[in-house]
């Protein structure tokens, strides 16, 4: 029975027990899902959830073209796999593979650093050459970090923890006995 009468209590399904994880080992296997997490019988102590929507780093899957003539740009000399920086865009560090035929960049082949800060449809720039292969990055959110975690301090025990989170994480939780609801 729940708060009144003929009403199901809020929490009515997917009921389970919460295993802190550790930030840097977080899958998307890992994730409550927007749940509310019920703290058990420890002392009050600290819980350090990640909370419901928290989107981590754009990861790179690709690149396109912006979609006009001579993005390809031109005095790039004919090589297959060449090594280089990625210009522009919001972030630093991209650093890929091309390949190059006839002055044009036709390709990139692989990414061999993600560099930090990039977002989906940045314009980057291929270094070398004239440095005019322009090409737009392709991302995903990539899983939350550590840094966008947020301790909660002295949570007393038998109570629901009044946030909806997506992750509880083992580095700074002290609390034990967690359930997750939804």
């Amino acid at each position: 029975m729940g708060q009144f009468g003929n009403q199901p209590d809020f929490i009515t399904n997917d009921i389970k027990t919460v295993t802190p994880v550790l930030a840097a080992n977080l899958t998307a296997a890992d994730s409550l899902d927007g749940s509310i997490i019920y703290v058990g019988t420890s002392a009050p102590g600290n819980i350090q959830v990640i909370p419901v929507g928290t989107v981590g780093p754009s990861v790179i899957s690709g690149f396109s073209s912006p979609g006009y003539t001579g993005s390809g740009g031109t005095g790039y000399g004919d090589v297959v796999d060449e090594n280089t920086d990625m210009i522009g865009g919001s972030g630093n560090g991209l650093d890929i593979l091309y390949t190059a035929v006839n002055g044009q960049v036709v390709s990139i082949t692989q990414i061999i650093d993600q560099g930090t800060g990039y977002l989906n449809g940045d314009l980057v720039t291929v270094d070398g050459g004239d440095a005019n292969a322009v090409f737009r990055i392709v991302a995903t959110p990539g899983l939350p970090t550590v840094t966008q975690a947020i301790t909660f301090t002295n949570v007393i025990q038998g109570e629901w923890f009044p946030v909806v989170v997506d992750y509880v994480l083992s580095n700074a939780t002290t609390v034990t006995n967690l359930v997750a609801g939804k």
